[in-house]
């Protein structure tokens, strides 16, 4: 039997968003953001937060997906047909951002990267009940000089690019900042026959990269002989093909960066069956650290992309513009880190 309150007795009021931001004195927001583990908070403000929800006994609930003015909204990832642990890292990262925002989201799949076959996946997630998307490359470098795009008017939030896109934003790495240091942590290592394994060069990523590399073995007058750029499709089997053509050479290189882990992991294979010691005979390093990164023999040296943290300012982003809390500015920079494991250390030493 539900309890009535006594004769001058008020009604149980649960707490609420507000009742915690009063307790504290932080905007509802703050609040918000430390219950969804999204935004900017210090770890006192988030400490205060967290113990004013024990004191209140506030229960989150739909409230806080409606102050994110999430509610009933539908997002749209929209992604190469390509498998790889990169992308599976990425749809899962953007998955849960969503769902801690209490947002929908669409998973389309791309097959072929032509502008036209990009702007019918937009329309098809349109017709689903899209009101924002999330483009994984090719598509947002596809779709950013598109006008039939731009006519549409909505919101989208370009993840893993490379630069900034005309009618979108942006949230993407350092990509020629983390590839010089890669480099640079070879070079230091001893190594002057540096292979670089590039991506397709219609990913903005790829070709910010190979800059990097370029640029760093400049600066440090080593040549960059033309057989040791090689160029790939971000995937296990083209790294298998390319280590295998440049692991076979008289003068094989002593250091290999790749543009992803998969290639990277496809060089390592080749270097196993090939009988070569890594990292005493062959350094490698390359970009994303997935699990498979993180779990090969040796694990590799990567530049990590903080795939969660861009995922949930691609989420955030897009809720805010959706809301009207903010407009969508062009791009935004989120760090990543160097990761230096057992994969890459200094470079053989020559026998007289």
């Amino acid at each position: 039997m539900a309890h009535r309150p006594g004769p001058g007795q008020l009604p149980h009021r649960p707490a609420t968003l507000k009742t915690v931001a009063d307790r504290t004195g932080v905007s509802t927001m703050t609040v918000s953001n430390v219950i969804n583990g999204t935004g900017k908070v210090g770890a006192e403000t988030r400490a205060r937060v967290r113990e004013a929800i024990r004191a209140t006994g506030y229960v989150p609930n739909l409230e806080a997906r409606r102050l994110a003015g999430a509610a009933g909204t539908r997002l749209a990832l929209i992604h190469s047909g390509d498998r790889s642990p990169f992308l599976t890292d990425a749809l899962l990262a953007v998955l849960a951002s969503t769902n801690a925002a209490g947002a929908g989201l669409i998973v389309c799949e791309g097959t072929s990267p032509t502008l036209e076959h990009a702007e019918q996946r937009v329309m098809d997630a349109i017709k689903s009940g899209a009101e924002g998307l999330i483009l994984i490359p090719p598509y947002a470098e596809l779709l950013s000089g598109s006008d039939a795009f731009m006519r549409l008017g909505i919101p989208t939030v370009a993840l893993a690019g490379a630069q900034v896109l005309p009618g979108m934003r942006t949230i993407r790495i350092d990509n020629r900042l983390a590839a010089d240091q890669l480099t640079l942590h070879l070079i230091d290592s001893g190594h002057q026959r540096i292979a670089f394994l590039a991506g397709p060069m219609e990913h903005g990523d790829s070709r910010e990269r190979l800059a990097g590399f370029e640029e760093a073995m400049a600066r440090a007058g080593l040549p960059i002989p033309p057989e040791l750029i090689r160029h790939g499709c971000f995937s296990f089997q083209s790294g298998c093909d390319i280590g295998e053509a440049l692991l076979g050479m008289s003068s094989a290189p002593t250091a290999v960066l790749a543009s992803n882990d998969d290639m990277a992991l496809g060089v390592l294979w080749i270097a196993h069956r090939a009988g070569l010691r890594v990292p005493q005979d062959l350094s490698l390093a390359a970009f994303d650290d997935t699990a498979a990164a993180r779990r090969a023999w040796p694990p590799l040296t990567v530049a990590s992309q903080p795939m969660a943290g861009m995922a949930a300012a691609a989420t955030r982003a897009l809720l805010d513009c959706l809301t009207g809390n903010a407009g969508l500015p062009c791009g935004e920079q989120i760090l990543h880190q160097l990761l230096i494991r057992t994969s890459s250390q200094s470079a053989p030493i020559a026998c007289d």
